[in-house]
């Protein structure tokens, strides 16, 4: 007897999550450029094609979606693209897509833009896409419709908790996220030091992008406007699973609101985000937690630096006093783990991964190579010092995080979705 994935008290999983390398996307530049960055009405031809798309792909076997966007690139005129994405080959693509496509030709151009897969796809959309909208197709679908029908939305799911109507491209699109991202963050019903710090970059780069868009002012928002929605949207997809949990924790304080609106501000998103980082930090991360409240608070107040997308933003005089920011919460975490893994070595309680990741940290890091499980908190903090701001900085991302993640105890959900 199959068993029904969707079925139960809690959202599901996407099941069967696809490799992005897997997914194919093909883009088209759609009719005659726009005169300005507004969102246009979209034509009659692009709409109908848009409503009957989905079927047809269904016909074929599909699993996949479709993804109008404007384009806000610098350089270029603002215009409409269209992107088809499909679990599998070109080939299969294209003999999918042959028909409607064959029909949109006939009202409006159409010109190849690009050809590639959702790895290579994801970060052009960062870039310059403002989606406008979004339809779902094969086990993508079900998906889409399972969480936001599902009859506790409103209260785990941003969006749909902030009023935005499920058919907006605000609503479905952090689960394009929640389908096809690279990792997932709640492991073994629980989240590490590792999530708790991913959440808090989250938060942190979305508060960023406000501040970019306050200081560039009308002339430059519409090409930060797509940073801004994309980055909302992979927030709203990192603490849905926190909020899915709250819904098992009785007495607490509901989830609050995002500000999604078309007349939103910088100020009135930033003030709906110091709403969400309150609840994060009440509900989740509290002073009970030290390990993940710590690694929360780092990931909000060093984004830029953790967050690779946002590197190539900052300006190289801005790096060594973005290093400087950062070197004490690397000391800080880093004497944190040495501490409780020299207190295991002590105790004789360390595993083999323990032990070779320790031993790949001293590799990188000599200046620790003379502490033993006889060294105290003030040796440990001692021989951190010595190590140079830059490779302290460096370390950061690639060990100290991990090691941190490691030994640090877990957060167990009191719910988890499967």
């Amino acid at each position: 007897m199959s068993i029904d994935p969707y079925a139960g008290f809690l959202p599901p999983l996407f099941a069967n999550r696809p490799d992005g390398e897997d997914v194919t996307l093909r883009t088209f530049m759609v009719g005659d450029a726009l005169p300005n960055h507004d969102v246009a009405n979209i034509p009659a031809a692009l709409q109908m094609f848009l409503d009957l798309v989905a079927p047809a792909m269904e016909r074929a076997g599909s699993d996949g979606f479709a993804h109008l966007w404007l384009d806000h690139h610098p350089h270029e005129q603002p215009g409409w693209r269209l992107s088809i994405a499909h679990v599998g080959p070109l080939s299969e693509l294209d003999a999918a897509l042959e028909k409607p496509l064959a029909r949109l030709a006939k009202s409006l151009t159409l010109a190849d833009f690009e050809t590639a897969n959702w790895d290579e796809t994801r970060p052009l959309w960062r870039k310059r896409s403002e989606p406008v909208r979004l339809v779902f197709w094969g086990r993508f679908g079900r998906h889409v419709r399972a969480v936001l029908g599902h009859s506790d939305a409103v209260a785990f799911y941003l969006p749909l908790g902030s009023g935005v109507r499920s058919d907006h491209p605000a609503a479905t699109l952090p689960l394009l996220e929640d389908m096809l991202g690279t990792r997932h963050l709640v492991q073994g019903g629980g989240i590490g030091f590792e999530a708790a710090l991913q959440i808090g970059i989250a938060l942190g780069r979305s508060h960023l992008i406000e501040s970019w868009i306050e200081a560039g002012g009308a002339e430059k928002e519409p090409f930060f406007r797509p940073m801004q929605i994309w980055h909302q949207a992979w927030l709203t997809h990192a603490v849905m699973d926190l909020a899915v949990a709250a819904l098992a924790m009785p007495g607490q304080p509901p989830l609050p609101a995002l500000d999604y609106g078309p007349n939103s501000t910088p100020e009135s998103r930033k003030a709906a985000l110091d709403g969400l980082s309150g609840w994060l930090t009440g509900v989740f991360f509290t002073e009970d937690r030290p390990a993940l409240r710590n690694a929360f608070v780092a990931g909000v107040q060093n984004a830029v630096w953790l967050d690779p997308d946002l590197q190539q933003y900052v300006q190289s005089a801005q790096r060594d006093d973005i290093i400087q920011g950062l070197v004490p919460y690397c000391r800080w975490f880093l004497a944190m783990a040495l501490y409780n893994h020299l207190s295991n070595v002590g105790d004789g309680h360390v595993t083999a991964d323990q032990a070779g990741f320790y031993d790949m940290l001293i590799q990188n890091l000599p200046e620790l190579a003379a502490l033993n499980d006889l060294s105290t908190r003030r040796d440990i903090e001692q021989h951190i010092i010595r190590i140079d701001a830059p490779r302290a900085a460096a370390a950061f991302d690639a060990l100290v995080i991990p090691f941190c993640d490691m030994l640090m105890p877990r957060l167990v959900l009191a719910a988890t979705r499967n």
